[in-house]
Formats: structure tokens, sequence, C-alpha cells
């Protein structure tokens, strides 16, 4: 889990320094950064595991507009099977090409080993033990910890590559962008707008069957008549199985139910697929189109596990009253600016207010 996050010149966040816990909700009004900590998040991700280009991660247009440095800064403190990681970004964007960014050092350390150091093009990596390991030139405009193999004398670098790649989840579904097609990417994981889930949906039900009958169980009580989603027998596409009332049954192809049944398709094998212990899944306005009787089952389950010894790290973004009230008050995180840069505090309710009545009414740690 991350256990503090720093960002500087990123938009509106600079100098900006988190220290979430193990369940959190991010709040605040539109613009004071709350999406902007989570693509930071997800920016790196893509830089370190899918070896993405700086200039396109982290482009130079993202630097906060009042500042006149060019440097970006990234630090964050990860614990993983109870080890606790530091990794250090600098990147130096181009005042004379705007379009050109690069690394300007990268540095990865577990306790007091230095695992990784990679300043001015030139890469140093060091053993498990601590000890020195070889010095190889690299690229500039990539990550160069993203472009280190795993091998037996970096195991603890490679665990952390694994967690960024493996164990970081970003969920923002939009069921308008959700395909039937079961035969589409069908070697990328689950995007963010889950938009490929139909695809990567069955691959999951046959690695883990017992998780896929208790996701379909949960569905069965909260939408009404639904039995299974499963692969259509004459087409690669996903289908809804449901019963009605006199014994019949029909099928429904996926992108034809509605929006918040295919939210809350998605949303319940989540639960079950991705909540496992170890990780960080960030949930993006996970409750758009969904009532709250049929989303306040799924909550009290996450929650409840989330907060569990084993549980994973979970973070909502969330403007839902029913988030707000449930979250808000023990693990609200409030966002704000005074025409400045993002600056947070802990949630602060009002004396005979619910938490979203007191941030529908400007209050909240006012």
């Amino acid at each position: 889990m991350i256990e503090r996050i720093y960002i500087d010149n990123f938009r509106t966040l600079v100098n900006f320094e988190w220290k979430p816990g193990r369940l959190a909700l991010l709040l605040g009004a539109n613009g004071t950064g709350k999406s902007s900590v989570i693509d930071v998040l997800w920016a790196l991700r893509t830089m370190i595991a899918d070896q993405g280009e700086v200039r396109r991660c982290f482009p130079g247009s993202t630097r906060a507009r009042w500042e006149k440095r060019f440097e970006l800064a990234i630090e964050l403190d990860v614990r993983i099977r109870e080890q606790l990681f530091g990794y250090k970004l600098v990147i130096e964007h181009s005042q004379a090409e705007p379009h050109k960014s690069r690394v300007k050092r990268e540095t990865l350390v577990m306790g007091e080993k230095r695992l990784m150091d990679f300043n001015g093009g030139e890469l140093h990596l060091f053993q498990d033990d601590g000890s020195a390991g070889p010095v190889v030139t690299s690229d500039w405009d990539r990550s160069g910890l993203g472009g280190i193999a795993p091998g037996k004398n970096n195991t603890l670098l490679t665990r952390f590559k694994e967690w960024i790649r493996d164990d970081f989840w970003l969920l923002r579904p939009d069921p308008r962008r959700m395909s039937s097609r079961t035969d589409e990417e069908p070697d990328t994981m689950l995007s963010p707008d889950m938009s490929n889930f139909a695809s990567w949906l069955p691959r999951w039900m046959s690695q883990d069957f017992a998780g896929a009958m208790n996701a379909t169980r949960a569905l069965q009580e909260s939408l009404d008549g639904f039995q299974a989603l499963q692969v259509s027998r004459t087409q690669p596409k996903l289908e809804a199985h449901f019963l009605v009332a006199d014994g019949g049954a029909y099928d429904v192809e996926f992108s034809s139910l509605s929006d918040g049944q295919r939210q809350l398709c998605c949303l319940y094998f989540m639960r079950h697929a991705v909540l496992q212990p170890d990780r960080l899944v960030i949930f993006d306005e996970p409750d758009n189109y969904v009532a709250l009787r049929e989303i306040q089952p799924w909550l009290t389950e996450v929650i409840d596990l989330s907060l569990s010894a084993s549980g994973p790290q979970v973070w909502f973004a969330s403007h839902h009253p029913e988030l707000l009230n449930q979250l808000a008050p023990s693990h609200g995180t409030r966002f704000f600016r005074d025409r400045g840069p993002t600056r947070i505090q802990p949630f602060a309710g009002a004396e005979g207010l619910t938490a979203s009545e007191t941030v529908a009414r400007g209050w909240d740690g006012e």
C-alpha cells in the first residue's frame, strides 16, 4: 500500500504531500486536484510498467501554469509484504522545446538499501544485498526502472516493479464505452474505463471459478431476474442471462443492458477479481448510473474488506451522498484551493448535519 505520496509541479499540485490510509475518500470541489493525484499515479504506472515515453506520460503542458520551474518531482513510499520501498523521480521539461521531457533522476531504495540510481542517462544497479551491480547507459526518454529485466540478484527491485504493474488498479467505469465483444484486446489488462470488460471477463472467470460464482450470486441479489454473464454460443459476444416470473428465460447482449446494469456487473465482478491483499485499487466515481439500493451492499462489502487485516488499500473519488455519509467522517480527505495550489485536510463535519449535507452547504473544513 502507498503510505506517502509527494508531487511537485503537476497541474495544481505544488509541494503536495499526502499520507493516505488503507481506506480513503477523496472529496472536494471540481478542479481541486483529486483527479490529478490519480492521474500522476496512473501515468507513473504507464511509464514504468509499459515503458511509456516521458513526454507522453508527463508532457510539459502538465506543469503548474503559474510556476516558472521546469522540473516535476514525484516520491512514493510503498509498503509491500512488510517491506518499505522509497521511489523518487525527477522529470525535466524543456523550455526551448515544450514537447520534450526527460528523466533527470530516478531512484529506488528498500529501507537503507539502494536498488537503483538513474542519473544523467547513467543507470547504476545494486543487488539485493546492497552491493554495487552493473552500470549501463539508458535512454533519458523513458524510465530507467522500467527497462530493467528481472534477475536473481534484483528480486527486491522486481517486486516493486511487479507491484506497479499488477497490484495498482485504477477503475473509472464508463458503461457507455463498454463493448459486448469477447475477442478484443486479448493480451491486455482491464482498461480503467472497462471498455474491454467483455473480453477480459471470460479469461478471468476461467482462472477463478469460485470468485466468478461469488460475484454471480451477489449480482443475483442486486439485479432482478439476473442469473449469469456468459459468452454467446453463436458469436464472440458477452450476454446476460435472465429468468422471468413464469419460469421462462432470455438472453441480452451485454451492450444492450442499461447503463446502470452494466455498471453493477462491473463493480460486483471487480469486488472478487481485483480486491486482493497488498493491492491499491482506486474507484473513480463508481456510483455513476446506479441507485443507492443497488450499490449499498457492494459498498459495505468493499469497505469491510479494505479495513480487514489482509485487505487491499482502497480509495474512492466520489460526490455520492451515501459514500460521503459512510466514509467522510472517518476516512475523508478534503481537497481544496484558495486561488493557489492544492491543499488537503481531514474532513470536518458540522454538528447536526450528515457529511453530505455539510458538503452541500460548503461547510466541510471551513
